[in-house]
């Protein structure tokens, strides 16, 4: 599979599955800085962007999108997220380029693949990535996984067809995907 035709056919699931969002309903944005350990590129610092179209409910929906960086690559990722007091899911479709000494897997090279994650200001992932572009120096074939925390930087709350907005500046406020009440 090519990745314009992969990027093709999550663009289409993402559309549809905000479209569908309910129109009254609290949209968000929050910002985190994350730090993760990760099979195959090894210690990455990044930040990743959660938009939440309805914080309004117990179990809120929302895109996620990301990218971090290495000595051994870097990896940018985009998908769907389930967030909850009980903790967040998300599944998500990745990208990750290798450079010297990467951990499983063939230096200079291109994977294309997929994980799910679990954590509330962590993140535990696995994932499974095929070698697309590059030497193969191992296997064309990986499972990734990683470990890493995430801390809330920024949110930001508007209330749909009211104009209004909440705002926390640091951690301390509240998680940036349950914001406190007014």
């Amino acid at each position: 599979m090519s990745l314009r035709i992969f990027a093709g056919a999550a663009t289409i699931v993402v559309t549809a599955w905000v479209s569908a969002a309910p129109l009254h309903a609290q949209s968000g944005v929050a910002l985190l800085a994350n730090a993760n350990y990760t099979r195959p590129v090894r210690w990455t610092f990044g930040g990743t962007m959660v938009l939440s179209l309805n914080f309004d409910k117990q179990e809120n929906k929302g895109i996620v999108v990301g990218g971090s960086v290495g000595v051994n690559g870097m990896k940018v990722s985009g998908g769907l997220a389930g967030l909850s007091t009980d903790g967040d899911k998300d599944v998500r479709a990745v990208v990750t380029r290798t450079w010297t000494d990467p951990r499983g897997a063939s230096a200079n090279s291109t994977y294309l693949g997929g994980e799910v994650g679990f954590g509330l200001l962590w993140r535990v992932s696995v994932g499974y990535a095929k070698r697309v572009v590059g030497p193969s120096t191992a296997d064309d074939h990986i499972v990734t996984w990683g470990l890493g925390v995430d801390v809330p930087a920024w949110f930001h709350q508007r209330a749909r067809g009211t104009g209004g907005t909440h705002t926390a500046s640091s951690a301390r406020e509240g998680l940036p995907w349950h914001p406190p009440a007014d």
